[in-house]
This record gives structure tokens, C-alpha cells and sequence, in this order.
């Protein structure tokens, strides 16, 4: 590989010949600043907030497009390119709905003022991103608190038909992350660009309501946007209305995958958030019963490893296709029908739980199960449809809704003591050899299946686990076309 030398900010780098200015800022640990791009996806330069300095040319070029060369000398962050960002996010914030700013506190760029505890506990802002939204973070960086443009008047409404993911085309930005997603690495194709110029927007293919659109509620899109112009629906008023009610009795399942965020969202540094304070801080929200899902999870695989087991035994030729993920299977449904006798769609976590809690448990515990609201604390984004296709839970709960729910509710996970998780009791997996193909898949962009070798007694048994739709179309058309070698294929959205 031949490398180049260049410099930026004053500090020398060799980089690989080819790379783009943002990437050899990011191998050198320099920041620049973007709303667009998406890491191993082709750079599209629409933000226009990567600007910077290349000595010698005449205009700020755009670093996540601008590739390096021998001797380049780059400035990232000099006044007249600071200038330049705090214009684009005044045209950005012209043009979008900012109802985070009806507030003054968060207008303000004091850094005394920005602490989300302040905005998030005074109930004025609408908007769910409010604190962790890349656009008014950037915005508060760049001290914008005046806006010099006229604000364009909202004219787009509101798509909130989906069980889990509302649409608000008035807070886009046009980065246009989620139609790279959707299209390049889902390959599910609900999210386009039309028009041009000041009219362009994303939106569903023939402007279709997002319910009658090709989305399989996979949730990807939302997790892209940098901004509150796609989120998941929410349901803290209910949730905290169930929890303060004397005769509903709540029990909620912590997934383990939920913890990471939730220490990067209080702050705890390089230690992860102790499961047991999370418990104590939703027993203080009124909570009854909180679990891990560590018995759900090996009830789920215990149950699918040995349906998959018999049928292996039963079907030796055709691939079986697993799956517990609520978009993955509808996904397959909608391109892959003719498939669905290959299909093992097992029980999941969630839905083990929610089954469990309001049979088993509630018998156990004398519960009257008509008064029992279950809930379910994940990290994945596509559990909350899940909840409303089926009913597996009452409420679903990511991590940022924790958070807010917390702030709301005054609890401070650094200021109170652990306490110990309740238990449905144990359960051994007996289904060990089955164990990495069951085990929990992080979504990731690229086209780079798992593979796996397993055996049932003396039998080989080849597997493939896809890590993103787009995986999961080229493991399927492979099946279609009588080419896949593998027996067992596991899909996840």
C-alpha cells in the first residue's frame, strides 16, 4: 500500500494514498465536524459543514470527499472556517423545525447552560432528540443563538402511522443518512430523494404514508438521523402513569446490550453502568419486579435449538432459515415469500418474557395478570414493533427514554445504591453447540457474513448469521437460486 504524507492542523501524518481528508484527520485524531456521512458508506458532501483549508486553493473544500495528496497542508479549524460552519447551521436551523429552542436556556451557548438535566426536566421542548441531537450540539458549539434567516413555516406533516417510528419531514436536514441506509446497506428501499434545489426532501417511495411504504420497522433510519426528523415513538406519560398506579403491578426485563449506552449517556466514563443501579432507579420510578433477560434468552434459544435440531434431522437438504427478529422476517416475507417453509421464526427474548411474567410469574407471585404491565428495557430498534404487531410487552424502552424518564423523575444513577434484580429462577442452555448461532448480533454496515461450523452429534452443519437486510438479501437470493452453501441461515435485521 503506498502512503502520502500530509499535514494537518501542524501535526504530520503518513496515510494511505486515496483516503479522504476526514479519514486521515480521524487516524491522526483530529475532529471535524460533519452531519452526513456515514462511516464505509461513499461520502455525498451535503451537509456542507466538513469544510476545510487546503493551502493553495481557492475555495474550502469539503474533507469528507476531497481525497489527500503528497504534501498536502489542511487547517480544520481557523476563525474564517468556524465563520463558515456557524452561516451553514443558521441556513441548517432556518429551515427546521427548532422547537428545541423555544426555551432561552437552550438557545444559550453557556456551557453552564447546556447540561441536558436543565432542558430536559422544564417540559417545554417537543422534541424527542432534545439533548442528543447532532445538529443542536453543533449549533451550541458554534454559538448560534440568534437566528438571522427567516424561519420557513412548517409545511410538511407529521407521519406517525407505523406502530414504532414517526416521520417529521419539517426536521430534515437532508443529510440524506437514512436513504443511504435504508438503500445501500438495508437494501429495503423505503426512503428516497426527490425534487431539487430548496424543494428536495426524503421522503417514502411515491409519497406514501411510512405504514403503506416497503418498511419493515427495522429502525435503522432512525438510528442514523443526527437530528428528530425520524424517531421512535414514545410512551413515558403511560409508562409512569402504570408505574404510580397502586393496582397495576409493573415488571420490567433489562437487556444486558443496553447497558453501554446508558453509561455513555450518564457519563460514567470507561466503567459500564452497574445493572443493579439501573434496577434501583426503576424501583424509584415505582417499578415492582426487574430482571435480567438472561432466563428469557436461554428459554428462547433452548426452545428454537431444539425445534432447529429436529428439523435438521427431518430435512437434510434444504437451508434453514432462523430468525426472533420481528423486520427480518417481515423483510423476508415481503421479497422472499415463497420461502416460508424454510422459516424458523422463533419465540424472542421479549416475547419470552412477556409470556413468562404474566403466566408463570404471576402465579408464582399471586398476581392478578389483567393488572400486570410488562416492560421491556432494549437496546435493539425494532422490539417496539414488535410489541404492537403481537403484544409480546406492554412497553418497550430504549436507552435515550430511560434517560429521559430518569431525568424527568429526578433519579441520578450516581446518587443512589445498587439493588438486587428479582429472578423468574434458572435455566441451563442445553443447547450449547448451538451457542454462537444464537448468540446476540450487533448490526453493522458491510456485506461480511458470519460463518460458522457446528455439529449435531457427527453431523457438520455450515451456518451463516447476516448482520444487517442487506446480508440477509444476498444469503436469501443465494437460496433462491440454489447456490447457498449452507445449511442453517440465521437473518437479523
Amino acid at each position: 500500500m503506498e502512503f502520502v504524507n500530509v499535514t494537518i492542523n501542524d501535526k504530520l501524518l503518513s496515510v494511505p494514498k486515496g483516503i479522504t481528508i476526514l479519514a486521515a484527520a480521524v487516524s491522526g485524531g483530529i475532529r471535524i465536524p460533519t452531519l452526513c456521512t456515514i462511516k464505509m458508506l461513499n461520502p455525498r458532501a451535503n451537509c456542507g459543514i466538513c469544510v476545510v483549508e487546503v493551502e493553495g486553493g481557492r475555495t474550502y473544500k469539503p474533507a469528507c470527499v476531497t481525497r489527500v495528496s503528497e504534501g498536502m497542508v489542511v487547517r480544520t479549524d481557523t476563525p474564517a472556517l468556524r465563520k463558515s460552519r456557524k452561516t451553514t447551521l443558521e441556513l441548517l436551523l432556518s429551515r427546521h423545525a427548532v422547537d428545541c429552542h423555544h426555551c432561552l436556556r437552550i438557545g444559550s451557548s453557556k456551557c453552564e447552560d447546556l447540561d441536558p438535566k436543565f432542558c430536559e426536566m422544564c417540559f417545554f421542548c417537543d422534541c424527542v432528540r432534545d439533548g442528543f441531537c447532532e445538529l443542536q450540539t453543533l449549533a451550541r458549539e458554534y454559538k448560534v443563538d440568534a437566528l438571522p434567516y427567516e424561519m420557513e413555516p412548517y409545511k410538511y406533516e407529521i407521519d406517525s402511522s407505523t406502530g414504532s417510528i414517526v416521520r417529521n419531514p419539517n426536521k430534515c436536514i437532508k443529510c440524506r443518512r437514512c436513504s443511504d441506509i435504508c438503500n445501500s446497506v438495508q437494501t429495503v428501499h423505503a426512503l428516497n430523494v426527490i425534487n431539487r434545489g430548496s424543494e428536495i426532501m426524503v421522503t417514502t417511495e411515491g409519497q406514501k404514508r411510512h405504514a403503506d411504504s416497503s418498511c419493515v420497522q427495522c429502525g435503522r433510519c432512525v438510528q442514523s438521523c443526527p437530528t428528530g426528523a425520524l424517531f421512535f415513538k414514545e410512551h413515558i406519560d403511560a409508562l409512569l402513569y402504570n408505574t404510580h398506579n397502586y393496582d397495576i403491578t409493573t415488571i420490567a426485563q433489562i437487556s444486558s446490550g443496553v447497558l453501554e449506552e446508558l453509561s455513555t449517556l450518564f457519563k460514567f466514563g470507561s466503567s459500564e453502568l452497574d445493572i443493579r443501579i439501573v434496577a434501583a432507579g426503576l424501583r424509584k420510578i415505582g417499578v415492582d419486579y426487574v430482571l435480567t433477560d438472561d432466563f428469557a434468552s436461554a428459554k428462547a434459544i433452548n426452545a428454537a435449538a431444539s425445534a432447529l435440531a429436529d428439523k435438521i434431522k427431518r430435512d437434510k437438504k434444504s437451508p434453514i432459515i432462523i430468525t426472533d427478529s420481528y423486520a427480518a422476517a417481515k423483510f423476508m416475507k415481503h421479497n422472499f415469500a415463497d420461502f416460508s417453509e424454510l422459516l424458523l421464526n422463533y419465540a424472542s427474548p421479549q416475547q419470552e418474557f412477556g409470556k413468562y411474567a404474566k403466566t408463570v410469574f404471576a402465579a408464582e407471585k399471586q398476581l392478578v395478570t389483567k393488572n400486570i404491565r410488562t416492560i421491556s428495557i432494549v437496546s435493539d430498534n425494532e422490539n417496539a414493533a414488535e410489541a404492537v404487531e403481537n403484544g409480546s410487552v406492554d412497553f418497550v424502552v430504549n436507552a435515550r427514554e430511560l434517560y429521559r424518564i430518569f431525568l424527568r423523575t429526578g433519579v441520578n444513577p450516581k446518587r443512589i445504591h445498587p439493588s438486587e434484580l428479582d429472578s423468574f429462577g434458572s435455566i441451563e442452555n442445553s443447547y450449547v453447540q448451538f451457542g454462537k448461532l444464537f448468540a446476540p448480533v450487533t448490526w453493522e454496515v458491510g456485506n461480511n457474513t458470519e460463518k460458522l461450523d457446528l455439529y449435531i452429534g457427527n453431523t457438520n452443519v455450515k451456518a451463516a448469521v447476516a448482520k444487517n437486510l442487506g446480508q440477509v438479501r444476498e444469503l436469501l437470493t443465494e437460496v433462491k437460486n440454489g447456490i447457498s452453501p449452507y445449511n442453517v441461515v440465521r437473518i437479523n435485521a
